[in-house]
C-alpha cells in the first residue's frame, strides 16, 4: 500500500477512535452520575463497564497511533531521500541550477537574448540580481548592433521537481494492521465515515 492511501485511512482510524472515546466517556460519566444519585448498583456496573471501555479504546488509540507516527516517518524519510538525491544529481542539482543561474546571468549582462523560462528561473531565484541584470540587459543591447539569441538552459518537458509525489508513491514498509470497524457507544450519534 502507498503511503499516500495508507496515512489518510489511519488518521481516519484514528478520529473515529477519538469519537468512540469522547461518547463513551459521556455514558460512563452519565452512569456514574446516575449511581451517585440513586445508589443503584446497576448503573455501577455500568460505570465500571464503561471505564474498561474508554481503557480499551484508548489503548487501540494508542496502537493506531504508533502506526501512524511510522508511516509518517516512512513518508519524511522517503521525501528527504529524495530531495538529497536530486540535489546532488549532477544534471539537476542545486550546483547545476545554479550554473544555468549564473550563466543565464553572465548572458543578460551581455545584452543577449535569452528564453522567457531562462528569466523567470533567474527571477525566482533572486529577484533583486533579476532586476538589476535587466537593466543591464537593456542598457548593454541598446549598444550592440546585434543581439544572441540563447536557447532555453532548462529542458521543458521534464516538469517541474516534486519530492513529495515520490514520497506519497512510495511502498510502506511493515505489517500495516487491518482498520477493524469502530462500533458506536449506545446513544452515541454516528458520524458518516464511521463503519459500523
Amino acid at each position: 500500500m502507498k503511503l499516500k492511501e495508507a496515512i489518510p485511512m489511519y488518521q481516519g482510524y484514528r478520529q473515529r477512535l477519538v469519537d468512540q472515546t469522547r461518547a463513551l466517556v459521556k455514558q460512563r460519566d452519565a452512569a456514574q452520575k446516575k449511581f451517585e444519585a440513586t445508589g443503584d448498583k446497576a448503573w455501577e456496573e455500568e460505570a465500571a463497564s464503561l471505564r474498561l471501555s474508554v481503557l480499551a479504546s484508548n489503548e487501540e488509540f494508542n496502537k493506531n497511533q504508533e502506526v501512524l507516527d511510522g508511516l509518517v516517518e516512512q513518508h519524511t524519510l522517503a521525501w528527504n531521500s529524495e530531495v538529497n538525491r536530486a540535489l546532488a544529481d549532477p544534471e539537476t542539482g542545486m550546483a547545476a541550477t545554479l550554473g544555468k543561474i549564473m550563466t543565464t546571468v553572465a548572458r543578460m549582462c551581455a545584452g543577449d537574448k535569452v528564453p522567457y523560462l531562462d528569466e523567470k528561473k533567474v527571477m525566482e531565484y533572486d529577484n533583486d540580481l533579476y532586476a538589476r541584470v535587466k537593466q543591464a540587459q537593456m542598457t548593454v543591447a541598446t549598444m550592440k548592433k546585434k543581439q544572441k539569441e540563447y536557447d532555453s538552459l532548462w529542458d521543458e518537458e521534464g516538469g517541474e521537481y516534486d519530492p513529495e509525489e515520490v514520497a506519497d508513491n512510495t511502498e510502506a514498509v511493515g505489517d500495516l494492521p487491518e482498520i477493524p470497524p469502530v462500533e458506536p457507544a449506545e446513544g452515541a450519534e454516528v458520524s458518516a465515515d464511521m463503519e459500523v
